[in-house]
């Protein structure tokens, strides 16, 4: 059950503007999607060193596996969720925080799994947390054929993405998010960077910027009685779930960031502090809400590096890889 309500209005805002996408991938290797049964399953590509793959993993929805440049047994595994105010944006959108995170991640050893999700309106609430819960059973249970290690599984994502991630991370089964396809298949992570997510959408605001996509999560949630909404997004935000146990979070918050407010990201690390979760929090000086604004400190180069440092470290990648 979520926690006592917060503070604030009962407004929702996310990631305004959509990044430019990256480009096409090799080819695709599977067709048909997720769904309520083992037979449901998607297929799996058949991948070497630093090879890439389409694959449509659940409920319709791709995602675009890359293999590390080097395979020396099982390899821990990152997973990329865009933005886009969850009705927008695809599995390349995001500029460096996948053209240059992703990259980095492969070199550095890891499988990297970037993924589609089913957009709002036309697709409510839950059904994006539902996808990317889905997406790591699929890499959980195709582990083997994947060269992913199943205990070493990490996610990163900005703005819808950082807020999905965040969920990923905070709430388990109980949530009522693991449906469809690999039943039984855990879709816990062992580590998150959660990039500019909002972690409750009761105390977004609705002033300057923040104002202009403040229905995008609402608009997710279909005719909820207006005495129903406070609890609906209670329900939806990551805060409500953090408890003891949680994985380690890289928390990433530009102070000049007008569309999720800065209080976002300091609430949920105080609130996982406050439950004894490995937390740290950047603030990039002048970096927007994209975290890559001219200027900014630290600059994308930095963020990225800190990134791949800190799913090194906490997945204890071997030096091998």
């Amino acid at each position: 059950m979520p926690r006592s309500p917060r503070r604030g209005l009962l407004r929702s805002v996310l990631c305004a503007g959509l990044l430019a996408v990256s480009g096409s991938t090799l080819a695709s290797c599977a067709s048909g999607g997720g769904g309520t049964s083992p037979a449901a399953a998607a297929a799996v590509p058949s991948l070497g060193p630093g090879q890439s793959a389409v694959v449509t993993y659940c409920n319709g929805q791709r995602a675009r596996i890359t293999e590390p440049e080097r395979l020396d047994g099982p390899a821990p595994a990152a997973i990329y969720v865009h933005g886009g105010s969850w009705v927008s944006g695809n599995y390349d959108t995001g500029g460096f925080l996948i053209d240059e995170i992703g990259p980095a991640l492969e070199r550095a050893g890891f499988v990297v799994a970037s993924v589609d999700y089913r957009l709002g309106p036309a697709a409510p609430w839950p059904d994006q947390i539902i996808d990317v819960k889905c997406a790591v059973r699929y890499l959980r249970a195709n582990a083997k054929a994947l060269h992913v290690d199943p205990g070493a599984i990490a996610a990163w994502g900005q703005s819808a993405g950082g807020h999905l991630v965040s969920l990923l991370a905070t709430a388990g089964p109980q949530a009522g998010w693991d449906t469809g396809a690999y039943p039984g298949v855990s879709s816990a992570i062992d580590a998150v960077v959660d990039m500019a997510g909002p972690s409750d959408l009761l105390t977004l605001g609705n002033a300057g910027d923040s104002g202009v996509v403040q229905d995008s999560f609402i608009s997710l949630l279909g005719n909820v009685a207006p005495s129903r909404l406070g609890l609906a997004l209670q329900d939806a935000s990551p805060v409500t779930y953090v408890a003891p146990g949680d994985p380690p979070f890289l928390i990433f918050q530009a102070d000049n960031d007008e569309i999720v407010y800065p209080r976002q990201s300091q609430d949920l690390t105080w609130d996982l502090a406050a439950a004894g979760v490995p937390v740290t929090l950047v603030v990039v000086h002048g970096g927007g809400h994209e975290l890559d604004q001219p200027g900014g400190s630290p600059d994308p180069a930095q963020i990225t590096s800190m990134v791949v440092a800190f799913l090194v470290k906490t997945l204890h990648v071997h030096p091998s890889h």
